[in-house]
């Protein structure tokens, strides 16, 4: 098994994901927030790349019948007329339970589209759930993919450090110790970008927290008075979905993997 890691999702190559599990992770907010929904009995999320196709999408569920939720951001703030925002807080379970949610938001659901293009299965991580998600990924005969979202097409480094506690995980599920010796060949293979990821992971482990206070893209939601969003973003291993993409109707949705 190998295990590579994209930094941002413009460097996302569809034909190079053939075959492998990707797990995508945008932590501030965006797979946070689908987790969150998802463990609070979302039916399903549907991730959506553009706002006017967010609308669009919405409208023609609403006109199916089908419960909705628009929800949307664009750097960092709720798009003007929509009900809803990026903020995992927005949706405990009275507000989710059985609806679809519609998201678009400025690099998440980018890097799941881009993901959904080329991988054989696309899963959604973050520190949330990240113990839960290596479980599904470490499958054998799959190579993984981790795809950052990243901001504005700079890497993350909370992006980084989610992956990095996935990887971990993977490690000691592996039976491999976890800091990476390298007196010895390993298995999984590692990329030297997972390598630095899983480093990150372990320099945070005992307080993940702390990072979104180092990350730029932290301390700007932080700025903006989303320090409650962040405690709750960072709070590792609390959930046990795993929330997978798939394809109908002509365009993707999420939901749990033990309902797919």
């Amino acid at each position: 098994m190998r295990i590579d890691l994209l930094p941002t999702a413009e460097s996302i190559v569809p034909a190079e994901l053939a075959g492998r599990i990707a797990v995508v992770f945008d932590v501030l907010r965006a797979t946070s927030t689908i987790v969150t929904t998802i463990a609070h009995g979302c039916r399903r999320v549907v991730p959506v790349v553009a706002v006017a196709e967010a609308r669009e999408v919405a409208a023609r569920l609403a006109r199916e019948n089908t419960p909705v939720l628009l929800a949307g951001e664009r750097g960092g703030q709720k798009i003007s007329g929509f009900p809803h925002g990026n903020s995992p807080l927005e949706y405990p379970p009275e507000v989710v339970e059985g609806k679809v949610l519609v998201l678009t938001t400025s690099n998440g659901t980018r890097a799941l589209n881009g993901a959904a293009d080329g991988a054989h299965t696309v899963l959604v991580g973050s520190l949330l759930n990240a113990r839960a998600v290596a479980r599904e990924a470490h499958r054998p005969g799959r190579d993984i993919t981790m795809v950052c979202a990243g901001t504005q097409g700079q890497s993350s480094l909370e992006d980084t450090l989610a992956a990095g506690m996935v990887v971990l995980e993977i490690m000691e599920l592996a039976g491999q110790d976890s800091s990476y010796s390298n007196e010895k060949t390993l298995s999984p293979d590692l990329s030297d970008l997972a390598v630095a990821a899983l480093y990150l992971a372990q320099a945070y482990r005992d307080n993940p927290r702390r990072a979104f206070d180092h990350s730029r893209h932290g301390r700007k939601l932080l700025s903006m008075g989303l320090a409650a969003d962040l405690d709750w973003c960072a709070s590792l291993n609390t959930c046990q979905v795993v929330p997978v993409v798939k394809k109908e109707g002509g365009y993707l949705f999420i939901e749990n993997f033990s309902c797919v």
